[in-house]
């Protein structure tokens, strides 16, 4: 008589099973709610009338420059006093290289860093303008999010794109620099041109410098900086989970095949 599993046995493969695509999909599915946070943040920017921008961005920075990676700077270094429950978004950054709009916060507390891009303390909010010096700094290598991670990608002449008062904006990469935290050399303004720089820590999971990379102003023809990132990243989660599923199963099968393999065998011995 064939001896039925008990149904502790299907009770562990089950969790087994959940165990494994909740760990295998973790990652896409954490990225695609920062997304839509990040989305969140962007489209109520995109509300604010024009004459309170304009009002905003003409309050000045106070705090000195200083890492925004380093231990000290995690506390709270804010251009105008970022509170951790209320973040302002002050502009929206779009990378067509690496897929990315993010928005960009005032300062660069942990919680804006966390959630998105944020402007060095004592360099302008990225209005633009001759002689003016936006710094927008990200992390890279996160677990649940890119951000910055795929910053190294882009090569001089690449284009960036920044959104600030319901006006488009065009930088061109003309500079990149690998530099260690405490050289704020590259961070000088020109009183001829319209720089920003974004940074972030180089190289991943290390973080022992920081990586410059520089752009100058051009000017913007409506250019296509549409996102096209294909698959969304709970698109990618469902493909993960399938062949998760599918390996599962499949090794399910083959095990059951095995043990009876094995026990034909015994009988035909015996």
């Amino acid at each position: 008589m064939k001896k039925r599993k008990k149904p502790l046995y299907y009770i562990i493969w089950g969790l087994l099973c959940l165990v494994i695509l909740g760990i295998s999909t973790y990652p896409f599915i954490s990225d695609y709610l920062l997304a839509r946070k990040q989305e969140a943040a962007i489209a109520q920017y995109e509300k604010q009338p024009r004459n309170y921008l304009e009002n905003f961005y003409k309050q000045p920075t106070t705090k000195k420059a200083v890492d925004p990676f380093a231990k000290q700077s995690k506390t709270g270094n804010n251009s105008v006093n970022v509170a951790a429950s209320e973040l302002k978004t002050v502009a929206v950054l779009s990378i067509p290289k690496i897929k990315e709009v993010l928005p960009v916060f005032q300062g660069t507390s942990q919680i804006a860093l966390d959630n998105g891009v944020g402007v060095l303390e004592n360099t302008p909010l990225p209005v633009g303008g001759k002689g003016k010096h936006s710094v927008l700094t990200g992390h890279s290598g996160l677990s649940l999010n890119r951000l910055f991670t795929d910053l190294p990608k882009l090569k001089k002449g690449d284009k960036f794109y920044i959104k600030v008062n319901h006006q488009i904006r065009a930088y061109q990469v003309d500079q990149i620099h690998t530099v260690l935290p405490d050289n704020l050399h590259y961070f000088k303004t020109d009183p001829n041109k319209d720089l920003v720089t974004l940074v972030t820590c180089t190289p991943l999971f290390q973080n022992t410098h920081r990586l410059l990379v520089r752009g100058h102003r051009v000017p913007y023809h409506a250019e296509d900086i549409s996102q096209d990132g294909g698959l969304t990243s709970l698109g990618k989660a469902a493909i993960v989970a399938l062949i998760a599923t599918f390996l599962m199963g499949l090794f399910y099968w083959w095990t059951h095949k095995w043990k009876g393999s094995m026990k034909n065998a015994k009988h035909a011995k015996k």
